[in-house]
């Protein structure tokens, strides 16, 4: 496990801490539009009845 997670540990700790994976997601992409917006709700659907792979 060592070798997949950074060995800095102050970004260990703040994998450790988050509650959920979105909230890793901070920064300049954060609030930009993306051209799957529109079919989020679909995806999000497919995702929840267990399709996790294209």
């Amino acid at each position: 496990m060592e070798r997949q997670l950074p060995r800095d540990q102050s970004h260990r700790q703040t994998l450790a801490d988050v509650a959920r994976t979105e909230d890793l997601f901070q920064g300049q992409w954060q609030g930009r539009p993306s051209v799957l917006d529109e079919f989020k709700p679909c995806l999000d659907d497919r995702w929840n009845q267990g399709c996790t792979n294209a």
